[in-house]
């Protein structure tokens, strides 16, 4: 078992938490906004986690634990503050997006949420997993302390809230091209259904040894 354990792990290696990268698009309200410059600075994220609100039920025997609500947890990012301010300056104008700084009026829901993405990629570069938030905003800005004595570069901590998240593992086929594993799945069980349908009517047979490598062929790289 440990062999195993130990080959699997130098032919499939382990996921590094250190390779990134968060992508969205500004709300409405944000304008003129390098968000690809601020995003290069985002030096540390939360894939957030997910839980259940129980209650305790009954029928018969025993009680029972049963899911009710579906709960899922804030996600922060943190950010180094670049020499002009501008990651910070642009969290200000999001914040002050939702509720007026003067009139105290709040904004619009739709005018200030955004989708966000977190790609979680491989050491080539390739996106093996995606988890998608919608309809993001953020819920605080943490202080940042200044000290005269402070030689460190300025951070800035940032917890966004969101309505729900969904996720997208990928595969990496031969020809480099990445795609999502429900599209690899979809592909799957129409191959399998071709060919039990060919060996039908055909007479060609295809055992269970024989057909991963012939999906693999088949499905070198997907229609975009």
């Amino acid at each position: 078992m440990i062999e195993k354990f130990i080959a699997n792990i130098k032919s499939k290696g382990l996921s590094r938490s250190n390779r990134y990268a968060v992508l969205f698009s500004p709300p409405v309200t944000l304008k003129n906004t390098s968000l690809f410059d601020i995003m290069l600075l985002c030096d540390q994220a939360t894939l957030p986690g997910v839980s259940f609100s129980t209650t305790q039920n009954r029928s018969f025997g025993e009680f029972r634990e049963v899911p009710y609500e579906k709960l899922y947890d804030t996600a922060t990012f943190s950010f180094y503050v670049d020499k002009d301010l501008q990651v910070k300056y642009m969290f200000d104008q999001w914040i002050n997006s939702i509720q007026d700084p003067e009139t105290r009026k709040f904004n619009y829901y739709d005018s200030y949420v955004t989708d966000l993405a977190i790609d979680v990629q491989d050491l080539n570069d390739q996106t093996r997993y995606t988890l998608n938030m919608y309809e993001c905003y953020p819920k605080s800005i943490n202080s940042t302390q200044l000290d005269y004595s402070a030689k460190d570069i300025m951070k800035l901590s940032v917890t966004m809230q969101y309505k729900y998240w969904t996720s997208t593992a990928k595969t990496v086929l031969e020809t480099d091209k990445v795609v999502d594993a429900q599209m690899l799945n979809r592909y799957y069980d129409d191959f399998y259904k071709f060919q039990s349908k060919d060996n039908v009517t055909s007479g060609l047979q295809f055992d269970g040894s024989s057909f991963g490598p012939q999906f693999n062929k088949f499905a070198t790289e997907f229609p975009t």
